[in-house]
């Protein structure tokens, strides 16, 4: 097949070139630059998602994989949750109307829905609705949780923190994360792209462990040599106003941020095991 792959030199999108090409499909990246280390086969269509011509870049291509996401607005640079997950989505689908591309692989995230806390997950939902609004599409959604292996930006964060004389945690460091090996993820939609039953459907993907905050601030200390780094934990309240003042100066987390943090991120779903039937583990994972 001949696949598209938007935010192809982000994060899961490296992982996802190199799976996509083992398979032996024929890949084009978008992006604003190329990934240097991508597969030699790789080719690229180069540009901003907000304003390039889709058209001429998609023509030719059975199936389009969605991956562009942000976790920090950039206002200033028009880098907001609504343009990047909501405006490029309808720019990928109006793209794929003009050509009639039937499949496309979805990326969203977990807590996706109606009404969430965070501007981030409701411009997801948003994105969903659009997808499946357009009734000629063969779409799967994906709403991973927590992703890790090699280096997850979340889970460098946390390492930088755990190296702390004292690691400031938002509030008991209780929430529960479920976090899923990318390498895991980049198999799942390989493997999905030719199976026409999961069209229409929305995977829910969590790893096979869960951890709390404090759980996984331990466990990136461990690969420091600090197991257990001491704990600060600070009041939401004041967290939330420092968190305010992302917009203006460089502090470590935004007010949408923090309500991530601070609400669950686990599911109970276990359908993509049927393709991905022993999913990776944090410790065995999580540098590769």
């Amino acid at each position: 097949m001949n696949i598209v792959v938007t935010g192809a030199s982000g994060y899961v999108g490296s992982t996802v070139l190199r799976a996509l090409t083992e398979a032996g499909h024929g890949v084009k990246g978008i992006a604003r630059h190329a990934d240097k280390s991508a597969p030699a086969g790789v080719r690229w269509a180069l540009g901003d998602i907000r304003d390039m011509d889709l058209v001429e870049p998609f023509r030719g291509a059975d199936a389009v994989i969605h991956l562009i996401g942000i976790i920090r607005e950039i206002p200033a640079q028009k880098v907001t949750f609504e343009a990047m997950h909501v405006g490029s989505t309808q720019r990928v689908l109006a793209a794929m109307n003009t050509l009639g591309i039937p499949r496309l692989i979805q990326m969203s995230a977990l807590g996706t829905r109606p009404r969430a806390v965070s501007q981030y997950h409701r411009t997801k939902w948003e994105a969903e609705q659009l997808v499946r609004a357009t009734s000629h599409l063969k779409a799967t959604i994906l709403r991973p949780s927590l992703i890790f292996g090699g280096h997850a930006p979340f889970f460098d964060m946390l390492g930088s923190l755990a190296k702390l004389p004292m690691v400031p945690v938002p509030g008991d460091g209780n929430t529960l994360f479920q976090p899923v090996y990318r390498g895991d993820v980049a198999a799942l939609i390989c493997a999905l792209l030719e199976d026409s039953g999961t069209a229409g459907k929305t995977m829910e993907i969590g790893g096979p462990d869960r951890y709390t905050l404090n759980q996984l601030f331990d466990f990136m200390g461990a690969q420091a040599g600090r197991p257990h780094p001491p704990k600060m934990h600070l009041p939401l309240g004041f967290v939330g106003a420092v968190a305010r003042l992302s917009n203006v100066l460089p502090v470590p987390v935004t007010p949408d941020q923090l309500a991530m943090l601070t609400e669950p991120n686990i599911t109970d779903d276990d359908q993509w095991h049927q393709w991905v039937d022993q999913p990776t583990t944090l410790a065995s994972g999580h540098k590769k």
